[in-house]
């Protein structure tokens, strides 16, 4: 049974004090404890954006953060946009273009949009689709909805004020440093998982191959977070998210594929939550930020209560969500050495252009000397048991020219290890390995 914790948020501005069960999402506390039935379960698994509301500032899925998550933050909901009995901008926006039928994802699409606007107020209609992109709608039609957004676009300040309160959950459900979050994974080591964002462990607990009951938080512990660089490399910490990875100049400019994955992973909410040490830690052979990583020699740092050691990302996976990592150690961290004049790309193919899991994808890198490649990088994902670099197909494309790319497209098709599955065939991956290399090899070239 699970324990009965006390939490501490405010929602709509209003200060909020419970004691609710450990196990409980925030999006049960909000429907539940707080009658608050506005966001939706749609899917559970954070496609659908049925549950979205906004957390201190972003657009998350409820359905796939822990209520303790919450703990200390500032909440927005739908049922708190109106004010003094005026409808918000964009609820008005939503009833004059007509966007607004069943009303089970509405509240979810205004929500996301309130947060994209609250960043941008005045987006052009590229910038609309890509903020919407993690909501589902099967009965309004999104071209009314785009139409909705735009008409709120540019009528002022949409922020709501956020407040603060003072975290109450217990710490070893939320540490706040990490030597109290070691401390936990020492003393119950293989009873309890961290969870950072949650978009995989609670899909996975939605699937009944995990519990959330044997969770504990690390999103709060500030040693994980951070992007920082020093003379010859770049830090990025465990906790970033692929939202900050994806805006952060740093990371573009010394591993720029890796933006470029983060782009495509899910829509904002689940960019928002899903943080660089979970993508690791699951061990996917899918994973789509773990081939640049690949191709940009990474380092991977652990930690422990007993001491620290470096694994290189190469030799971090051992088999299909399988790694190195001990029950007792945390991701602190991924270390990855500057290289002056470095170009990269970062490709995939899924069974559609979004929110879906890459049937095959690659990371590219190198660097040029006198119009020749000087130094090659070329990793793989979701054609092998674990993300693979491909040292053959490095060698062919060194020679340059091509001759050079052709022997490069026949070495990598042997180089993968695909199978046939649910998402697609060993031929087909096999094939289509390389033409992405082919693509991201002359969009490099041509750079």
């Amino acid at each position: 049974m699970a324990d009965l914790i006390d939490l501490a948020f405010t929602v709509n501005r209003q200060t909020v004090r419970l004691r609710t069960q450990s196990d409980k999402r925030l999006l049960d506390v909000l429907r539940e404890d707080l009658r608050l039935t506005g966001a939706k379960e749609g899917c559970g698994k954070g496609e659908c954006g049925a549950c979205t509301v906004i957390l201190d500032g972003q657009a998350v899925d409820s359905c796939l953060m822990m209520a303790y998550q919450a703990d200390g933050g500032d909440v927005q909901t739908i049922e708190g946009l109106a004010e003094a009995g005026r409808l918000h901008p964009l609820q008005d926006a939503f009833i004059e273009k007509g966007g607004v039928q069943c009303g089970i994802c509405i509240p979810g699409m205004v929500l996301a949009a309130k947060a994209m606007l609250d960043r941008d107020p005045e987006p052009d209609p590229a910038a609309i689709r890509a903020g919407l992109a993690g909501n589902l709608c099967r009965c309004t039609g999104y071209t009314k909805i785009f139409e909705a957004v735009e008409e709120a676009s540019g009528v002022g300040s949409l922020k709501i004020p956020a407040s603060t309160v003072t975290p109450a959950a217990p710490g070893y459900f939320r540490p706040r440093t990490l030597d109290d979050a070691l401390e936990i994974l020492a003393q119950r080591s293989g009873e309890v998982r961290p969870v950072a964002g949650g978009t995989d462990v609670l899909v996975q607990a939605k699937d009944g191959t995990a519990r959330r009951g044997a969770l504990f938080d690390v999103s709060a512990v500030p040693e994980l977070k951070d992007i920082r660089e020093t003379d010859d490399h770049v830090w990025i910490g465990a906790g970033s998210t692929h939202t900050e990875m994806l805006e952060s100049k740093m990371v573009a400019r010394w591993v720029p594929a890796l933006p470029q994955a983060c782009a495509v992973i899910g829509g904002p909410q689940i960019r928002n939550r899903g943080t660089l040490g979970g993508n690791l830690a699951h061990g996917s052979p899918a994973a789509d930020t773990v081939p640049p990583l690949f191709a940009a020699d990474a380092v991977i740092e652990l930690v422990s209560v007993n001491g620290r050691r470096d694994v290189p990302v190469a030799e971090f996976f051992t088999g299909v969500r399988e790694t190195v990592l001990a029950p007792d150690e945390l991701i602190l961290g991924v270390r990855v050495p500057k290289r002056a004049g470095l170009r990269a790309a970062f490709l995939r193919l899924g069974q559609r252009q979004a929110q879906a899991i890459s049937k095959v994808s690659i990371a590219v890198a190198m660097v040029f000397q006198d119009g020749k490649p000087d130094w090659v990088r070329v990793a793989l994902g979701a054609v092998a048991p674990t993300v693979i670099r491909a040292p053959e197909t490095e060698k062919a494309l060194m020679a340059g020219g091509y001759e050079g790319l052709k022997r490069a497209k026949d070495a990598v098709r042997q180089e993968v290890q695909p199978i046939d599955d649910i998402r697609s065939t060993q031929a087909y991956r096999r094939e289509m390995a390389a033409v992405l290399l082919e693509r991201a090899v002359r969009a490099l070239a041509e750079a």
